[in-house]
């Protein structure tokens, strides 16, 4: 019997998910809460920002974490306006980068 297209993706959603399933259970529900913790406050600090926050993230990849920062630039000649940065986190070893 030959399967049609809408078998075959719906067979691949199904195997996608219980793959994502099983690799989201290999870690502790706490491990996952510390290593958005740490890579935040990496992200945080290597902004530069005053007052700086996470507006959008965590965005968790294979690999790596990415958050949306913003805050206050701090060059006297900015005349605090307010910026806003990528920041891409390797984990579980590597130092955060920033981008504009």
């Amino acid at each position: 019997m030959q399967k049609s297209w809408k078998q075959t993706l719906q067979l691949t959603a199904i195997a996608t998910s219980l793959i994502w399933t099983g690799n989201a259970q290999a870690s502790s529900a706490d491990q996952w809460e510390k290593l958005k913790a740490d890579t935040r406050a990496a992200c945080l600090s290597e902004s530069g920002f005053k007052q700086a926050k996470v507006l959008e993230g965590p965005i968790i990849f294979s690999n790596r974490v990415l958050y949306r920062i913003g805050g206050i630039w701090p060059q006297k000649h900015m005349k605090g306006k307010s910026g806003k940065v990528y920041c891409l986190h390797p984990y579980p070893d590597g130092k955060a980068e920033i981008v504009e």
